[in-house]
């Protein structure tokens, strides 16, 4: 012990005196503590942050992991690569490099400091000839201090090599049984809490079915099920080929990979070993595995996800075998995730890491896939052979995508995969992700390694061997020789800037990590003792990088002496605190691609002085006050507190109530007649209305259903519970139902043709509750969706607006909406109200309120391909104003509407939805998202063509030639080869005469935003980024909180898009909490308890149990909906109206508290309205927050000015929890100076 302890400190001494990179160094002083130690830093120089590569004639490392030619083609799995370990191997304080070889020996480089180098793997013993390896990594498995190692191989099983001070001798790992080559990614962690290191193993195979050209199967029937008899003449049941292939559902042939294996450590380098099978392993429902997984594993990461101490493991397969997320359960066992808990994956998932992205102390993680970032090899690629296809109702499956894939963690073991929003989504085939603080402004950067040897998904050199095969007679050797001619993806690394706001951006240039090449594992460490971390690649037939961090900023290097067993404390978390700003790691053991890491971590410390936390694997804490440009080492066996309590859970905002007796939303599988459509159209719905059916003071709920499906109708238990009306009897529905509306007893449905196309049949219709259809509206060629009311001629009653959604076939294009006028109680079409919405858009959804100076309804309007627009009521028509109001250039795909008064200016604002920002679309005023439609070859079919920016400004087909030449078959003559369609703009391919004949439409903004009403004009703010994650549907304004500020809570998702988009269900639903100044704060899923998984569609709200609190209602396509009931503690006014008959309830009034002793003091405004947001109808009872100290209540009557005679105060006691308002029984108010 004391000639380790003398190596060390000549170690720390000699990097001292050699090292002399001019911006930092290690100071002499060092202070002791009795739970940790630390060493200065002192920072000078320029900042340039990023990346020197260094010369290998400078430091010595020369290392090239080469692939001869004849070895790769005759095996594809070498192409996955090798990778590289970094750890002090001599425990001399620096930190050394062991890189493996695919063909030779792998080499270990001793760290001399300074950047010099000495290889030494055969002196170590740890050359691995002729084992071609793929992974390996460092750890100390037997306690004693020094670092261990394993190497996995294509051609050896894994490999344990004990450090003994001095050099490597293996050790025994397993028998025969689990003798298993193939291995890849190593890593480590404390599985069982024993305080031992165990270890997991990924495995592919040592070989593939691509490199056996002419396998020769042959079957039999057994119980009247096939089954594969023999391989190539040898029976599989008992031979090598047993459990390998398998016959999927369309009776071709899979392969499949190998068991991944776990070695528990029972101590002194002894194992317990393991396949992952239901020994210790579950389903996500707690039932032990049936038999052991074969899959395709590449990489494996231990991360104690739910923080409960215990580490959680994410496994990345290849190919379609799923990506594994496993929960730790205790014991050494692990059950898989619920299947809500990730909602899709990466297809080829190469490897993963773990950040908190965005400091919610919350850990988040990276997939990475091979999605090329140019779009001229995009077009030339195969896609994947699995596409998604939605079921409706369906979203517990887990689809596969080609494409990286970041899950934000939303808490409750729930993510949200955010790729597309955060500018991540691809960066060509890549490897190995690291999160990294490479600047050190506190936010972990994601750096990628990329690039193929060859490129095996190129289409049209998949062709060209294919017609090679079918025109000569080849053989096997030549078959596999034949595939030279793939071409290689040489591409550059990338590293991608964390700006903070769940945004990347591609710094890789400005950063020096964008050497082109090939590179497989990277690991990270401090090389130099700079208290800052370097980067290891290992490239395939170029000669190994070594990258010097540059960055200057201020910084923490923490290491850890762990539990005794445990040495470098792998499993504990770190935690950085600055104020509120926490920066957050874990010290993992391997786990990266192929490679691991040097045990130490690294912060930014540009805020000062902070409070260091690590909570070790046992849950106890080690407590610290830091200071910048320091490295410390904190010691577990010291002055620790002990595991800290169960934090108070608050109760969420919302609870679901589990209603008996209520029922799914039917839903058809329905086959598109338009081919290019973006998104499907026929799962609208379904829509609720909320209001009172039967009279009796409660309000019920409708809501629609599909084709083959009956409205159902659900009658309020006095807010115990839903039950049956009783003697009321649905019908079936020739057609999808969509919007519903309850009006003083009425039912009122509307129903979609798009499914048929035809111009007859009911549009909507009209009952009372248990009677018949009192009046229909006839279906014309546009199908209706959304519907709203108001007294629009001001006569008393209530007219219909019904909005024309698309005509069968046809869409986008333009439709009309139409405005029917209550004439004696029955609807009829007034052509003078409708002029105005004539071929107006695509209409989604509606909302009347009264938004100039009068109170007569106005009607905002949003229209997907259109801005939204806003419709002033004249008194004897409508007059568009929408570019008056400033919104004509803010076009987008805007779904539902609503309205409120966000600011408390007494102005009425809106709130739309929209696509948002987490898919494949991009929109702006310099670059709008464009797409041209008609009907191209005159079939009475509208044709689509989407596009996509390419070089400059120049439009590109967004689709792939084959899914054009499905629609189109025509246009495959128009190019000769995939590598020709990926140059041609969309001029070049459909000719400039034929867009001109075709109408263009461009979007501009796909975020769902607020708009706020200031001087006549509508100004736009984003929405939270919560609320961009997913298409979002229904918007529903009302005060959740009680606090006087209106809040919003918004439905989302929707799966059934086109093929080569991914599915849109990244939402879980949100509820926005106002601020009363037009600003709002997303509450996180635990903190709101508003969760809605599937395709949410439309939201409404209603006091269920009359207890002053807002409840909302929200439907899910082919679902159950979902019931939430407010727990808020701070209870607020219920207001009712009694209007005249016709508008009893008084829809389209508005309202607003005013204050004790301050005449001027007025709350937001509320309006009653009748079918709003997206299908929905909400109560028109009002919940009116922060009424304590209010004294009365201004109610503006319909029909009326605020200045005039039909706004009325009436007043209460502070202490009154309800007001009814009637007509006429208030006092005359008249709007103070200064007041809107």
């Amino acid at each position: 012990m004391g000639s380790k302890l003398l190596i060390k400190n000549i170690g720390f001494w000699l990097a001292i005196l050699i090292c002399f990179k001019p911006k930092i160094f290690l100071c002499s002083n060092e202070d002791t503590k009795s739970n940790h130690w630390w060493k200065n830093l002192r920072v000078t120089g320029e900042n340039n942050p990023g990346f020197t590569i260094m010369d290998p004639n400078d430091t010595g490392i020369n290392f090239e992991n080469k692939l001869p030619l004849e070895k790769s083609l005759s095996n594809q799995v070498y192409l996955n690569g090798s990778g590289v370990a970094l750890g002090d191997v001599n425990n001399d304080g620096l930190c050394d490099i062991y890189l493996c070889s695919l063909d030779g020996a792998n080499h270990l480089y001793l760290n001399l400091g300074g950047w010099v180098f000495k290889e030494a793997a055969k002196e170590y013993g740890i050359e691995c000839l002729g084992d071609d390896s793929t992974g390996a990594s460092f750890a100390d498995l037997d306690g004693d201090g020094d670092l261990d190692l394993i190497v996995n191989g294509v051609n050896s099983a894994t490999k344990l090599f004990r450090n003994d001070g001095n050099n490597f001798n293996q050790a025994p790992l397993h028998d025969d049984k689990y003798a298993i080559s193939g291995g890849t990614t190593i890593a480590l962690a404390d599985i069982d809490s024993n305080g031992l290191l165990d270890i997991y193993v990924t495995h592919y195979r040592d070989s593939t079915l691509m490199d056996m050209p002419n396998t020769e199967f042959k079957f039999r029937n057994l119980d009247g099920r096939k089954e594969i008899y023999s391989v190539n003449g040898i029976v599989v049941k008992g031979s090598k080929f047993e459990n390998r292939f398998r016959i999927n559902s369309k009776g071709g042939i899979e392969e499949n990979g190998l068991p991944d294996l776990v070695y528990y450590n029972t101590g002194d380098l002894n194992f317990v070993k393991t396949v992952v099978n239901g020994e210790r392993f579950q389903d996500s429902r707690g039932i032990p595995l049936k038999r052991p997984l074969y899959e395709w594993g590449l990489a494996a990461m231990f991360r104690d996800i739910n923080r409960d101490g215990r580490p959680d493991l994410y496994v990345c397969n290849d190919f379609d075998t799923e990506d594994r997320l496993w929960l730790n359960v205790g014991n050494g066992r692990f059950r898989e995730a619920p299947s809500y808990s990730l909602r899709k994956s990466s297809m080829f998932s190469m490897g993963v890491d773990f950040a908190d992205i965005n400091r919610d102390s919350l850990d988040d993680f990276a997939i990475l896939d091979m999605l090329n970032r140019d779009r001229m090899v995009r077009k030339n690629q195969m896609p994947p052979r699995l596409t998604y296809q939605a079921t409706p109702g369906k979203y517990l499956d887990r689809p596969q995508y080609m494409r990286n894939t970041l899950f934000l963690n939303r808490g409750a073991n729930v993510f949200s995969e955010i790729a597309f929003l955060s500018g991540v989504e691809a960066s060509d085939w890549s490897w190995c992700p690291i999160f990294f603080d490479v600047d050190l402004d506190g936010y972990e950067d994601l750096l990628i390694t990329n690039g193929v040897e060859r490129n095996a998904r190129h289409l049209d050199t998949i062709i060209q061997l294919k017609k090679q095969r079918e025109s000569n007679k080849m053989s096997n050797r030549d078959i596999l020789l034949a595939r030279k001619v793939f071409p290689s993806q040489s591409t550059s690394n990338v590293v991608f800037r964390n700006l903070g706001n769940l945004n990347f951006l591609d710094n890789s240039i400005d950063w020096g990590f964008n050497l082109k090449g090939i590179t497989h594992g990277m690991a990270c460490g401090d090389l130099d003792g700079d208290g800052d971390l370097d980067l290891v690649a290992n490239n395939l037939n170029s000669k190994a990088s070594i990258y010097r961090n540059e960055t200057t900023e201020p910084r923490l290097m923490v290491k850890l002496k762990g539990p005794k067993k445990n040495s470098h404390g792998i499993g504990a978390r770190i935690e950085v605190v600055h104020n509120q700003f926490t920066q957050s790691q874990e010290m993992i053991g391997g786990g990266r691609y192929l490679s691991s890491d040097d045990y130490s971590r690294v912060f930014a410390m540009s805020k000062g002085n902070a409070k260091l936390t690590v909570t070790w694997p046992d849950l106890t804490r080690s407590i610290i006050n830091v200071k910048p440009n320091r490295v410390y080492s904190i010691d577990y066996q010291d002055d620790r507190s002990e595991k800290s309590g169960k934090k108070t859970m608050q109760l969420p905002m919302f609870s679901l109530l589990r209603a008996e007796g209520v029922t799914p939303h039917k839903e058809n599988l329905k086959e598109s007649t338009q081919p290019l459509l973006p998104r499907g159209l026929y799962e609208a719905g379904p829509g609720i209305a909320c209001g009172d059916l039967d009279k009796d003071g409660w309000d019920d709920l409708a809501i629609s259903n599909g084709r083959g499906g009956a409205v159902s109708l659900y009658r309020n238990l006095k807010g115990r519970g839903l039950g049956s009306f009783k003697d009321t009897i649905s019908s079936i529905n020739s057609r999808d139902g969509l919007s519903l509306l309850i009006s003083e007893g009425h039912l009122i449905q509307c129903f979609s043709n798009l499914e048929d196309g035809l111009a007859f049949g009911d549009m909507v219709t009209v009952n009372k509750l248990g009677k018949d259809i009192v009046q229909r509206i006839k279906a014309v060629a546009e199908s209706a969706g959304h519907m709203s009311m108001a007294d629009v001629d001001c006569d008393g009653d209530l007219d219909l607006f019904i909005a024309g959604r698309s005509i069968a076939n046809h869409y986008p294009k333009p439709v009309d909406c139409w405005v029917y006028i209550n004439e004696n109680g029955k609807f009829v079409q007034n052509d003078s109200w409708s002029k105005a919405f004539k071929k107006i858009g695509v209409a989604t959804s509606a909302v009347f309120a009264p938004i100039n100076s009068d109170s007569k309804p106005d009607l905002i309007l949003a229209c997907e391909w259109g801005s939204p627009k806003v419709f002033i009521n004249t008194g004897v028509s409508f007059k568009e104003e929408t570019k008056p109001y400033g919104l004509d250039k803010y076009t987008g795909l805007w779904i539902g509407v609503d309205v409120g008064d966000f600011n408390a200016d007494g102005l009425v604002d809106f709130v739309m939805t929209n696509r948002g920002l987490n898919s494949s679309y991009k929109a702006s005023n310099e670059r709008p998202l464009v797409i041209y439609h008609g009907d191209i070859n005159d079939d009475g079919v509208w044709d689509i063509i989407e596009t996509e920016y390419g070089e400059g400004n120049t439009l590109y087909p967004r689709r792939n030639a084959s899914t054009f030449a499905e629609a189109m078959p025509w246009i495959t003559e128009r190019f000769n080869n995939y590598a020709d369609y990926s140059t041609m703009n969309i001029s070049e391919l459909f000719g400039s005469s034929l867009l001109d004949e075709m109408n263009r439409l461009e979007v501009t903004k796909l975020e769902s935003t607020v708009f706020l009403q200031k001087n006549n004009r509508f100004i736009p703010k984003n929405l939270p980024i919560e609320a961009q994650f997913s298409s979002a549907f229904s918007p529903v304004v009302a005060d959740f909180d009680n606090d006087g500020a209106q809040d919003i809570a918004i439905s989302q998702n929707q799966f059934n898009l086109n093929l080569e988009e991914s599915r849109d269900d990244a939402g879980l639903g949100v509820i926005l909490i106002g601020a009363g100044n037009g600003e709002f704060n997303s509450l996180g899923i635990a903190e709101s308890g508003f969760v809605i998984p599937g395709e949410g569609r439309a939201a409404a709200v209603m006091d269920f149990n009359h207890d002053g609190l807002m409840d909302i209602i929200v439907s899910q396509n082919g679902n159950l909906p979902r019931l939430f009931k407010n727990q808020n503690k701070r209870r607020g006014l219920r207001v009712t109206l009694k209007s005249t008959e016709g508008n009893i309830n008084g829809v389209g009034a508005s309202m607003r508290l005013l204050y004790k002793d301050e005449p001027t003091h007025i709350g937001a405004k509320h309006i009653v309205r009748m079918g709003s947001g997206y299908l929905s109808q909400n109560t028109t009872t009002q919940i009116i927050g922060d009424s304590e100290t209010a004294v009365g209540l201004i109610v503006t009557w319909p029909n009326g000015n605020e200045e005039g005679s039909d706004s009325e105060l009436f007043t209460f006691d502070s202490r009154q929890l309800e007001v009814i308002a009637e007509k006429g029984k208030g006092v005359r108010w008249t709007k103070p100076n200064g007041v809107h």
